[in-house]
Protein backbone atom coordinates (compact mmCIF):
# COMPACT_ATOMS: atom_id res chain seq x y z
CA UNK A 1 0.00 0.00 0.00
CA UNK A 2 1.72 3.58 -1.17
CA UNK A 3 1.62 6.07 1.25
CA UNK A 4 -0.13 8.24 2.02
CA UNK A 5 -2.30 4.91 3.10
CA UNK A 6 0.60 2.74 4.21
CA UNK A 7 0.24 2.88 8.07
CA UNK A 8 -3.60 3.09 7.88
CA UNK A 9 -3.24 -0.33 6.22
CA UNK A 10 -1.41 -1.85 8.51
CA UNK A 11 -3.87 -0.55 11.18
CA UNK A 12 -6.68 -1.75 9.55
CA UNK A 13 -5.29 -5.40 8.39
CA UNK A 14 -4.55 -5.90 12.26
CA UNK A 15 -8.23 -4.54 13.17
CA UNK A 16 -9.67 -6.72 10.37
CA UNK A 17 -7.27 -9.70 11.90
CA UNK A 18 -9.09 -9.45 15.28
CA UNK A 19 -12.41 -8.84 14.20
CA UNK A 20 -12.34 -11.77 12.41
CA UNK A 21 -13.58 -10.06 9.40
CA UNK A 22 -12.27 -11.20 5.56
CA UNK A 23 -12.91 -9.47 2.35
CA UNK A 24 -14.97 -11.50 -0.61
CA UNK A 25 -12.35 -12.68 -2.28
CA UNK A 26 -14.57 -12.01 -5.61
CA UNK A 27 -14.91 -8.71 -4.61
CA UNK A 28 -10.90 -7.92 -4.57
CA UNK A 29 -10.51 -9.56 -8.14
CA UNK A 30 -13.63 -7.64 -9.41
CA UNK A 31 -11.56 -4.39 -7.78
CA UNK A 32 -8.20 -5.62 -9.36
CA UNK A 33 -9.28 -5.92 -12.61
CA UNK A 34 -11.26 -3.33 -12.76
CA UNK A 35 -8.51 -0.60 -12.05
CA UNK A 36 -9.78 0.13 -8.84
CA UNK A 37 -13.11 0.52 -9.88
CA UNK A 38 -16.79 -1.75 -9.93
CA UNK A 39 -19.47 -2.67 -12.35
CA UNK A 40 -22.23 -0.05 -12.12
CA UNK A 41 -24.91 -2.14 -10.86
CA UNK A 42 -22.74 -1.90 -7.28
CA UNK A 43 -22.89 1.66 -7.42
CA UNK A 44 -25.49 3.73 -6.86
CA UNK A 45 -27.01 7.98 -6.73
CA UNK A 46 -26.77 8.33 -2.88
CA UNK A 47 -30.75 9.20 -2.04
CA UNK A 48 -29.96 12.14 0.12
CA UNK A 49 -27.09 14.97 0.75
CA UNK A 50 -25.78 13.50 3.44
CA UNK A 51 -27.14 9.26 4.07
CA UNK A 52 -26.17 7.08 6.78
CA UNK A 53 -24.75 3.78 6.07
CA UNK A 54 -27.54 1.60 6.22
CA UNK A 55 -29.09 3.83 3.47
CA UNK A 56 -26.60 3.68 0.76
CA UNK A 57 -26.48 0.02 1.23
CA UNK A 58 -30.28 -0.20 0.76
CA UNK A 59 -29.99 -0.53 -3.25
CA UNK A 60 -28.23 -4.07 -2.69
CA UNK A 61 -30.91 -5.31 -1.48
CA UNK A 62 -32.51 -4.59 -5.11
CA UNK A 63 -29.85 -5.68 -7.36
CA UNK A 64 -31.00 -7.07 -11.03
CA UNK A 65 -29.62 -10.30 -11.68
CA UNK A 66 -29.59 -9.68 -15.51
CA UNK A 67 -28.48 -6.35 -15.20
CA UNK A 68 -25.61 -7.72 -13.10
CA UNK A 69 -24.87 -10.64 -15.70
CA UNK A 70 -24.77 -8.47 -18.33
CA UNK A 71 -22.33 -5.54 -17.40
CA UNK A 72 -20.01 -8.79 -15.58
CA UNK A 73 -20.25 -10.16 -19.57
CA UNK A 74 -19.47 -6.86 -20.57
CA UNK A 75 -16.51 -6.10 -18.26
CA UNK A 76 -15.24 -9.77 -19.27
CA UNK A 77 -15.60 -10.17 -22.78
CA UNK A 78 -13.59 -13.28 -23.20
CA UNK A 79 -15.47 -14.63 -20.24
CA UNK A 80 -15.96 -13.73 -16.54
CA UNK A 81 -12.74 -15.53 -14.26
CA UNK A 82 -13.41 -18.19 -12.17
CA UNK A 83 -12.71 -16.09 -9.24
CA UNK A 84 -16.01 -13.22 -10.26
CA UNK A 85 -18.29 -16.58 -10.40
CA UNK A 86 -19.83 -16.64 -7.49
CA UNK A 87 -20.84 -12.83 -8.15
CA UNK A 88 -22.39 -14.24 -12.11
CA UNK A 89 -24.31 -17.21 -10.79
CA UNK A 90 -25.74 -15.65 -8.27
CA UNK A 91 -26.18 -12.20 -7.91
CA UNK A 92 -28.36 -11.10 -5.35
CA UNK A 93 -27.07 -13.85 -2.73
CA UNK A 94 -23.49 -11.98 -3.63
CA UNK A 95 -24.98 -8.22 -2.95
CA UNK A 96 -26.80 -9.90 0.72
CA UNK A 97 -22.98 -11.09 1.29
CA UNK A 98 -21.69 -7.66 0.74
CA UNK A 99 -24.60 -6.19 2.73
CA UNK A 100 -23.54 -7.90 5.53
CA UNK A 101 -20.08 -7.16 4.85
CA UNK A 102 -19.78 -3.23 4.63
CA UNK A 103 -20.91 -2.74 7.93
CA UNK A 104 -18.05 -5.24 9.65
CA UNK A 105 -15.40 -3.75 7.34
CA UNK A 106 -16.62 -0.32 8.68
CA UNK A 107 -16.81 -1.17 12.05
CA UNK A 108 -12.97 -2.58 12.10
CA UNK A 109 -11.00 -0.33 9.19
CA UNK A 110 -12.40 3.02 8.92
CA UNK A 111 -14.75 3.65 12.73
CA UNK A 112 -11.34 4.74 14.64
CA UNK A 113 -10.80 7.63 12.22
CA UNK A 114 -14.66 8.50 11.53
CA UNK A 115 -13.80 12.18 13.68
CA UNK A 116 -11.11 12.85 11.30
CA UNK A 117 -12.34 11.54 7.95
CA UNK A 118 -15.20 13.76 8.63
CA UNK A 119 -13.76 17.08 9.47
CA UNK A 120 -11.80 16.44 5.86
CA UNK A 121 -14.52 16.15 3.80
CA UNK A 122 -16.74 18.61 5.58
CA UNK A 123 -14.02 20.87 5.36
CA UNK A 124 -13.79 20.54 1.77
CA UNK A 125 -17.56 20.82 1.16
CA UNK A 126 -17.68 23.81 2.83
CA UNK A 127 -14.45 24.67 0.46
CA UNK A 128 -16.49 23.49 -2.83
CA UNK A 129 -19.41 25.19 -1.60
CA UNK A 130 -17.94 28.59 -1.68
CA UNK A 131 -16.52 28.01 -5.03
CA UNK A 132 -20.62 27.11 -6.47
CA UNK A 133 -21.79 30.53 -4.70
CA UNK A 134 -19.35 32.42 -5.58
CA UNK A 135 -18.04 31.62 -9.27
CA UNK A 136 -21.29 29.05 -10.51
CA UNK A 137 -21.39 25.31 -11.23
CA UNK A 138 -19.33 25.65 -14.67
CA UNK A 139 -16.81 26.19 -12.16
CA UNK A 140 -17.11 24.13 -9.77
CA UNK A 141 -17.57 21.69 -12.16
CA UNK A 142 -14.33 22.00 -13.66
CA UNK A 143 -12.50 22.08 -10.15
CA UNK A 144 -13.50 18.35 -9.94
CA UNK A 145 -12.88 17.06 -13.29
CA UNK A 146 -16.33 17.57 -14.39
CA UNK A 147 -17.30 19.27 -17.78
CA UNK A 148 -20.92 20.76 -18.11
CA UNK A 149 -22.49 19.90 -21.36
CA UNK A 150 -25.80 20.23 -22.70
CA UNK A 151 -28.58 19.15 -20.07
CA UNK A 152 -26.05 17.02 -18.51
CA UNK A 153 -22.28 16.66 -17.21
CA UNK A 154 -19.38 14.65 -18.76
CA UNK A 155 -16.29 13.48 -17.48
CA UNK A 156 -13.79 12.68 -20.11
CA UNK A 157 -12.86 8.95 -20.21
CA UNK A 158 -15.42 8.33 -17.20
CA UNK A 159 -18.90 9.36 -17.73
CA UNK A 160 -21.17 11.55 -19.93
CA UNK A 161 -24.69 11.61 -19.09
CA UNK A 162 -27.54 14.16 -20.23
CA UNK A 163 -30.90 14.89 -19.25
CA UNK A 164 -29.26 14.77 -15.09
CA UNK A 165 -31.80 16.51 -12.91
CA UNK A 166 -29.96 15.79 -9.96
CA UNK A 167 -25.67 15.55 -9.48
CA UNK A 168 -24.41 14.47 -6.42
CA UNK A 169 -20.85 15.23 -5.89
CA UNK A 170 -18.90 12.41 -3.44
CA UNK A 171 -16.14 13.65 -1.67
CA UNK A 172 -13.44 10.60 -1.51
CA UNK A 173 -10.61 10.17 1.09
CA UNK A 174 -9.44 6.70 -0.52
CA UNK A 175 -9.09 6.87 -3.95
CA UNK A 176 -6.41 7.59 -6.02
CA UNK A 177 -6.41 7.83 -10.49
CA UNK A 178 -9.79 7.40 -12.08
CA UNK A 179 -13.17 8.67 -9.84
CA UNK A 180 -16.18 6.47 -9.74
CA UNK A 181 -19.54 7.83 -11.27
CA UNK A 182 -23.18 5.68 -11.25
CA UNK A 183 -26.30 7.07 -12.92
CA UNK A 184 -29.58 5.96 -11.87
CA UNK A 185 -31.69 3.30 -13.82
CA UNK A 186 -33.51 6.11 -15.47
CA UNK A 187 -30.56 8.35 -16.34
CA UNK A 188 -32.37 11.71 -14.49
CA UNK A 189 -30.21 11.51 -11.05
CA UNK A 190 -26.09 10.88 -11.44
CA UNK A 191 -23.24 10.84 -9.14
CA UNK A 192 -19.30 11.71 -9.40
CA UNK A 193 -16.86 11.46 -6.89
CA UNK A 194 -13.71 13.51 -6.29
CA UNK A 195 -10.56 13.10 -4.17
CA UNK A 196 -11.06 15.46 -1.42
CA UNK A 197 -8.16 18.38 -1.21
CA UNK A 198 -5.44 17.24 1.04
CA UNK A 199 -6.58 14.26 1.52
CA UNK A 200 -2.95 12.88 1.34
CA UNK A 201 -2.11 14.23 4.78
CA UNK A 202 -5.41 12.38 6.52
CA UNK A 203 -4.13 9.31 7.33
CA UNK A 204 -0.19 9.66 7.36
CA UNK A 205 0.02 9.60 11.26
CA UNK A 206 -0.92 6.61 13.54
CA UNK A 207 -3.75 5.28 13.95
CA UNK A 208 -5.74 6.77 16.20
CA UNK A 209 -5.01 5.57 19.90
CA UNK A 210 -7.88 4.72 22.39
CA UNK A 211 -5.34 4.33 25.11
CA UNK A 212 -2.35 6.58 24.93
CA UNK A 213 -0.04 6.89 27.56
CA UNK A 214 2.06 10.10 28.07
CA UNK A 215 5.14 7.99 27.72
CA UNK A 216 6.97 8.41 24.70
CA UNK A 217 7.51 5.64 22.41
CA UNK A 218 11.13 4.91 22.03
CA UNK A 219 12.39 6.14 19.15
CA UNK A 220 9.49 8.84 18.38
CA UNK A 221 11.92 12.10 18.44
CA UNK A 222 8.28 13.82 17.93
CA UNK A 223 6.65 12.35 21.06
CA UNK A 224 10.06 12.78 23.04
CA UNK A 225 10.52 16.43 22.30
CA UNK A 226 6.78 17.76 23.34
CA UNK A 227 5.14 14.43 24.86
CA UNK A 228 2.83 11.64 23.65
CA UNK A 229 -0.02 13.61 23.59
CA UNK A 230 0.64 16.24 21.95
CA UNK A 231 2.24 14.68 19.75
CA UNK A 232 -0.81 12.78 18.78
CA UNK A 233 -2.63 16.96 18.72
CA UNK A 234 0.07 17.83 16.10
CA UNK A 235 -0.58 14.83 13.83
CA UNK A 236 -3.53 14.92 13.96
CA UNK A 237 -4.09 18.77 12.83
CA UNK A 238 -2.84 18.09 9.22
CA UNK A 239 -6.74 18.55 8.46
CA UNK A 240 -8.43 21.79 9.97
CA UNK A 241 -10.28 20.60 13.24
CA UNK A 242 -12.48 21.12 16.20
CA UNK A 243 -11.53 20.58 19.50
CA UNK A 244 -14.24 18.12 20.17
CA UNK A 245 -13.22 15.90 17.01
CA UNK A 246 -9.97 16.27 18.14
CA UNK A 247 -10.84 14.72 21.26
CA UNK A 248 -12.97 11.98 20.09
CA UNK A 249 -10.19 11.02 17.61
CA UNK A 250 -7.57 10.96 20.24
CA UNK A 251 -9.29 9.66 22.97
CA UNK A 252 -8.73 12.41 25.46
CA UNK A 253 -10.49 14.96 27.36
CA UNK A 254 -11.46 18.40 25.27
CA UNK A 255 -10.10 20.28 28.63
CA UNK A 256 -7.13 18.34 27.66
CA UNK A 257 -6.79 18.95 24.59
CA UNK A 258 -7.86 22.55 24.42
CA UNK A 259 -4.60 23.06 26.96
CA UNK A 260 -2.54 21.64 23.97
CA UNK A 261 -3.98 23.56 21.40
CA UNK A 262 -3.39 26.71 23.56
CA UNK A 263 0.30 25.69 23.76
CA UNK A 264 0.65 24.95 20.73
CA UNK A 265 -1.12 28.36 19.16
CA UNK A 266 0.88 30.22 21.69
CA UNK A 267 4.60 28.74 19.95
CA UNK A 268 3.19 29.52 16.48
CA UNK A 269 3.12 25.72 15.63
CA UNK A 270 -0.86 25.79 15.01
CA UNK A 271 -3.53 28.60 14.50
CA UNK A 272 -6.95 29.18 14.81
CA UNK A 273 -9.66 30.43 12.29
CA UNK A 274 -13.42 30.51 12.40
CA UNK A 275 -15.43 28.83 9.81
CA UNK A 276 -19.23 29.74 10.88
CA UNK A 277 -20.44 28.95 13.70
CA UNK A 278 -17.10 26.08 14.23
CA UNK A 279 -13.21 27.16 15.31
CA UNK A 280 -10.86 24.89 13.59
CA UNK A 281 -7.75 24.23 13.72
CA UNK A 282 -4.77 23.16 11.54
CA UNK A 283 -1.04 23.51 11.47
CA UNK A 284 0.85 26.26 10.51
CA UNK A 285 3.84 26.74 8.56
CA UNK A 286 5.94 25.85 11.54
CA UNK A 287 4.25 23.49 12.71
CA UNK A 288 4.50 21.48 9.21
CA UNK A 289 8.06 22.12 9.50
CA UNK A 290 7.97 20.39 13.02
CA UNK A 291 6.19 17.49 11.42
CA UNK A 292 8.10 17.06 8.55
CA UNK A 293 11.58 16.63 10.28
CA UNK A 294 10.54 15.04 13.19
CA UNK A 295 7.88 12.67 12.65
CA UNK A 296 9.64 9.40 11.55
CA UNK A 297 10.37 11.35 8.21
CA UNK A 298 6.54 10.27 7.46
CA UNK A 299 4.19 11.76 5.82
CA UNK A 300 4.29 15.41 4.95
CA UNK A 301 7.73 14.98 3.40
CA UNK A 302 5.84 14.40 -0.13
CA UNK A 303 4.29 18.12 0.43
CA UNK A 304 8.03 19.78 0.10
Amino acid sequence: MPWPYATWDKAARRSLSRSDVTIPGWLVHLFRTGAGGLPPFLLTVPASDAPDLSEELAPLAAVCPARARAELEQRFPRGVPAEVRPLYADPEARAAELHAFLPRYWRAALAPYAATLRAATEEDILRRARTLATQGPEALLNAVGGIAVPGGVAVPGVMAVSGVSRLVLVPLLFGRGTPFSAVSPDGSEAALSYPVEGSAAVLVGEAPPERRADTPERGDRLEILIGRSRAGVVRALVVPTTTSDLAATLGLAPSTVSQHLTALVAAGVVRRRRAGVRVLYELDRPGVVLLRHLDHARGMRAAR
